[in-house]
């Protein structure tokens, strides 16, 4: 054999060799990354989790002023123990106490105080703690929808309108359909009905659903690394990388049709607000005592 084929080979074999090596490196840097998630994920979704999310404009502008508004307030509970999860819808309007502000729309929190105050009135109302937030911006909505191919849904009747203050047109003709982005968002803020935000809370609720069965489809993981992309541009949230992978990948424990309960906070009309019947709100938490959590 000639001396330089001879060098070629060795080579070849260390390079083989090295590549082997690397490729169980990995190979163990995964297990742990795996077990670690596992456990992690554990200790994190095993216990009663609270997590408000709120969806801001913040380019609009409201009763003449230039501020961000919590358009859409969500109080999302899961339940691990029951293997439930519960989505609360807080309409916009609700008339509550606001510290430093007196009663007022419960979004205009987010205007004076932002999370943090918007934090302690919910927890008022809700009568439990926010362990986590997440803070979505409208264009990443509009992003996480077209990311996923669009949602299917039924739309109840026409919408059209439009709002050039908030930069909002919509136009959606009824009858099912797949909801791409723009329209997705445009149907989940119509609220040109005669209960107003209350329908439209009913709606988002509907879309949720959908959305939420879209992002449990097998072929979603493969979309992770773009949700990731979204997340870390248009979400705003004191939820670390793993919580949120674990979160993910703990989907498939609920089954949405059976254990996904939605309502609207229990209320009444009161001129331009929504007054909240604190009686009736306890009654719907204390079913089977499944969503009171003091922790």
């Amino acid at each position: 054999m000639e001396p330089w084929t001879g060098s070629f080979w060795q080579k070849r074999r260390r390079g083989q060799k090295l590549l082997l090596w690397i490729s169980f490196f990995v190979f163990l840097c995964l297990i742990c990354l795996y077990a670690g998630l596992q456990k992690m994920g554990r200790e994190f979704l095993d216990r009663p989790l609270n997590i408000l999310v709120l969806g801001v404009d913040a380019e609009a502008e409201e009763d003449g002023f230039d501020w961000p508004r919590s358009d859409t307030m969500l109080f999302i509970a899961l339940r691990p123990e029951t293997g439930k999860i519960g989505i609360f819808s807080i309409p916009r309007d609700s008339l509550v106490e606001i510290p430093d502000v007196g009663r007022e729309r419960i979004n205009i929190a987010y205007a004076h105080g932002g999370y943090a105050l918007t934090r302690q009135v919910v927890e008022d109302v809700m009568g439990m703690p926010v362990h986590r937030f997440v803070i979505v911006d409208f264009d990443g909505f509009k992003e996480l929808v077209d990311i996923v191919g669009g949602v299917e849904i039924t739309v109840d009747k026409r919408m059209l309108y439009t709002d050039h203050s908030a930069g909002l047109h919509i136009d959606i003709q009824p009858g099912p359909q797949k909801l791409q982005g723009e329209d997705a968002l445009g149907y989940v803020r119509y609220r040109q009905d005669r209960l107003g935000d209350i329908t439209r809370v009913q709606r988002q609720q509907k879309f949720l659903s959908a959305l939420a069965g879209k992002l449990r489809q097998k072929e979603m993981i493969f979309q992770f690394f773009p949700l990731l992309r979204i997340g870390r541009k248009y979400l705003e949230t004191d939820l670390t990388f793993l919580e949120l992978l674990a979160l993910y990948c703990s989907t498939g424990r609920y089954n949405l049709e059976e254990d996904l309960f939605t309502a609207t906070l229990p209320g009444e009309f009161y001129q331009v607000y929504w007054r909240l019947n604190e009686r009736e709100i306890n009654r719907l938490l204390e079913v089977e005592e499944m969503w009171i959590d003091e922790n």
